[in-house]
């Protein structure tokens, strides 16, 4: 058994992988089978384990300063700026208490459900205002002909 880094103890390459190794060597050549295959590429990943972790390291060491510079540039922004006003909340009307419902002196008896008003459709001759105190919204109509 070959010696291996810690951090590629359990790393076995892919089926993928040890096949593309025999068609290369096969290409130059040398024929080998995929166990051969499979300890090459064991070998070559133990041998470059310490450079890759090196290189995946620093690029981890600078995003995580990145970050923390990042991460101290917004704290400054925020303890330099003011909190925003808070907007006065418009009074909501009170709702109208509903009456009371009454008991009836009979026992088993059931209130009458309350009737909807129906629902009240616009005048046909009037345009229909959803806003009555607000601006109206432009209507943008796209060429014809095209």
């Amino acid at each position: 058994m070959n010696p291996r880094s810690p951090s590629l103890a359990g790393h076995e390459p892919s089926l993928h992988t040890v096949e593309m190794v025999c068609d290369r060597l096969a290409e130059l050549g040398v024929a080998v089978g995929p166990e051969t295959a499979r300890d090459l590429v064991r070998a070559v990943l133990t041998a470059e384990a310490p450079r890759v972790d090196a290189r995946l390291r620093e690029a981890l060491d600078t995003a995580l300063e990145t970050i923390r510079v990042a991460a101290q540039a917004a704290m400054g922004v925020l303890a330099t700026t003011s909190p925003a006003p808070e907007r006065p909340r418009p009074a909501e009307a009170p709702a109208a208490p509903s009456p009371p419902a009454r008991r009836s002196s009979k026992p088993h008896a059931s209130p009458a459900p309350a009737a909807a008003p129906p629902p009240q459709k616009p005048e046909p001759n009037r345009p229909r205002h959803d806003v009555e105190d607000g601006e109206r919204r432009p209507v943008f109509r796209r060429p014809r002909g095209r």
